[in-house]
């Protein structure tokens, strides 16, 4: 009976890397980087909602009170500018349009991420246009107010508050989304990057594999260990009746 051989050669369904692991790591990274675009997209929209208060400047001089996009001064004291102009209704039209491409893009990035729309190769592409395009009218609504602002006549004292800062910030929070987004549509991160995506995966195969290996090792052990079996009456040497090998070449 021939005994099996432990070191011999070994499943090819264990030690093959799996075809579809390639697909699958392409699909976490995807998703692990639109993820972190998703985040820096939440905390500039956030940032840019503290234009609702209004109070982004405060101006001491012959107009002395809080200008803004969206002043109220039922609450605030505002500055008696006389009337509103027009770089403030084209900042206000821009920063009303940046606020409803924020919404359309947080709501199509959050259902991104179900499976009916993991078939859409270009829509990281689309959550970067809308990125830029949102980061760039919140920058340009902010240059008008300033530019508002700094050629009043005769020309006050402007002290600038944290909510012109905080949208700023969130231009530049969304800007740096739209470059995440179309470098995860490009795929600048590669196979011999070692990312968590890859991690994710390798992981996930890993544990596909494991009651496949415990089932291969236990087959083995019990190879190893199973004894040999011989027969239960060996053949004698000579028998009555019969000649021995020995006496077949005498000359007897």
């Amino acid at each position: 009976m021939q005994q099996s051989d432990a070191s011999g050669p070994r499943s090819p369904e264990l030690y093959s890397f799996p075809a579809g692991l390639n697909y699958t790591w392409e699909e976490d990274r995807k998703f692990i980087l639109r993820g972190w675009s998703l985040v820096f997209s939440i905390l500039a929209t956030l940032m840019v909602l503290s234009v609702v208060d209004g109070r982004m400047a405060y101006v001491q001089g012959s107009y002395t009170g809080y200008m803004g996009i969206w002043t109220d001064c039922r609450k605030h004291k505002c500055a008696s500018l006389g009337q509103v102009t027009v770089l403030i209704h084209m900042s206000m039209g821009l920063m009303i349009l940046a606020l409803t491409l924020c919404l359309i893009l947080l709501s199509s990035m959050g259902l991104s991420f179900r499976p009916v729309f993991r078939r859409l190769t270009k829509i990281d592409l689309v959550f970067s246009f809308l990125s830029f395009s949102i980061g760039f009218l919140i920058v340009l609504s902010l240059t008008l107010f300033v530019v508002n602002c700094e050629t009043l006549q005769p020309r006050p004292r402007v002290s600038y508050l944290v909510t012109t800062y905080l949208c700023w910030g969130s231009g530049a929070l969304m800007l740096w989304a739209g470059a995440l987004s179309y470098l995860n549509h490009a795929g600048m991160w590669s196979k011999r990057t070692v990312s968590l995506g890859w991690q994710v995966s390798h992981r996930r195969w890993t544990l596909q594999q494991n009651s496949l290996r415990s089932m291969f090792k236990q087959q083995s052990d019990t190879d190893r260990t199973t004894p040999w079996t011989f027969p239960a009456h060996p053949h004698p040497r000579g028998t009555p009746g019969q000649a021995s090998p020995s006496n077949c070449f005498s000359g007897h």
